[in-house]
């Protein structure tokens, strides 16, 4: 036990303390006191407990506190000089790329990611799935060469624009060659209608004036009636299609898979560059077998 007259806890006058050593109240967090009342006298009145931590532990408190503190700054610090230099070689590893309406900035990687999504984003998948194999070779060489970055990357990637610009033009070709065969269609279907009524016609007049009709003009006049009747039908579904340009480039049911049939012979024909003429009568005979399709399923 130890005496204390610390101002601090008792008044030197009426009071004086007695508490258990330092070193026990370290050891065991044990921070009681006893405070003894006097009389003038010096004869105990009282006692009272009190409980508190000596000025020495609140001194390694806040030098505890303050080593905190700053092990906190320097690994804040010293974080924030890390993400500074993972952005810093992020940024000097990015690329831009560049072409016509396309427009990348980023790592290989990220570049990769949206530049072989363009396909389908473009409408020409099928085309790829089917038979255009260019793309699938540099899809693979992007892949490749990402570890290389820089030029070697930017050159693979800017081949594959170029090829996605040259299907662009094609799907362009493919859809305005599609509208004029269905033109071309209506058109001839037209001149057909009047050229089977003519003949009707004749053939009609030709036995109405007749005294005696001629068994081969009346089998020719069945067949013509039969043959105008059908041809009606026909032309009457072409005009009420009344197709746009727009019909084909946003193709859906039957027109889609009529596209995806034919996509493939029709690109053939246009890298080896065959006369709009041939591609156009190409699609021109395919439509005319879904009109006539068409009109089957109907009767």
């Amino acid at each position: 036990m130890s005496c204390s007259n610390d101002d601090k806890l008792l008044d030197d006058k009426y009071v004086r303390g007695v508490r258990l050593t330092n070193n026990y109240a370290e050891k065991s967090n044990d921070y009681k006191f006893l405070r003894y009342i006097l009389n003038d006298d010096y004869i105990i009145t009282g006692v009272h407990k009190v409980e508190i931590k000596p000025g020495i532990s609140k001194k390694e408190d806040s030098i505890a506190e303050k080593k905190e503190k700053s092990f906190e700054k320097k690994t804040k610090e010293k974080n924030k000089k890390i993400r500074k230099e993972v952005k810093k070689e992020i940024e000097s590893d990015s690329i831009e790329i560049k072409y016509r309406r396309y427009h990348f900035i980023g790592l290989p990687e990220e570049i990769t990611n949206q530049i072989v999504t363009l396909p389908k984003r473009e409408g020409f998948e099928r085309l790829i799935q089917q038979q255009e194999a260019t793309l699938e070779i540099l899809k693979e060489k992007l892949i490749s060469r990402e570890d290389a970055g820089g030029k070697v990357y930017k050159d693979i990637a800017i081949d594959y624009l170029v090829q996605i610009d040259n299907h662009l033009k094609f799907i362009e070709f493919y859809n305005e060659r599609l509208y004029d065969a269905y033109l071309k269609l209506v058109i001839e279907a037209k001149q057909l209608d009047r050229s089977i009524e003519e003949e009707y016609n004749v053939v009609y007049g030709k036995i109405n004036s007749s005294k005696v009709k001629d068994s081969v003009d009346v089998e020719r006049l069945v067949v013509l009636e039969k043959k105008y009747t059908s041809h009606k039908e026909l032309l009457k579904t072409l005009l009420d299609w009344n197709l746009k340009l727009e019909d084909f480039q946003n193709s859906i049911d039957d027109f889609k898979i009529l596209k995806d049939r034919n996509i493939a012979e029709t690109f053939e024909m246009y890298k080896n560059k065959t006369s709009q003429k041939e591609v156009i009568h190409y699609l021109e005979i395919r439509l005319a077998d879904l009109f006539h399709n068409t009109i089957g399923s109907t009767e």
